[in-house]
């Protein structure tokens, strides 16, 4: 995971079927991820979104309710609404591996990917 012109951080409420949920927000100009995968279950069903790149550009803003990875491949941490504060500037150098998310919401001007495969199980 490699931000690109982050600008923000915080914690707020996201309206969710099954109410308001708190979530990270992060919100960054571009952001690009190697070997994408989301999961996500609809009632039984699950559903698989995986990439070997997802390239996020323009207003980009991820909701999270879970944020873990290792700065440079050297600091692992975990960030979440009630945890660790998230940092309020990134460095434009600055890229995460192991990168694990439990995603809310994610928006994005452009989203452009390779390698893009769906599933349904």
């Amino acid at each position: 995971f490699a931000p690109r012109g982050f600008a923000l951080a915080g914690v707020t409420q996201l309206p969710t079927a099954d109410g308001p949920r708190r979530v990270l927000v992060l919100k960054m100009a571009a952001a690009s991820l190697r070997d994408y995968r989301l999961h996500t279950r609809d009632g039984r069903e699950e559903y698989a979104l995986e990439a070997d790149s997802l390239e996020l550009r323009g207003d980009v803003t991820l909701y999270l309710t879970r944020f873990s990875g290792c700065i440079e491949g050297l600091l692992c941490v975990t960030f979440s609404p009630d945890g660790l504060p998230a940092p309020p500037v990134i460095p434009p150098f600055v890229f995460m591996t192991r990168v694990s998310a439990e995603q809310a919401l994610v928006t994005s001007d452009v989203i452009a990917t390779e390698g893009l495969r769906l599933g349904a199980s």
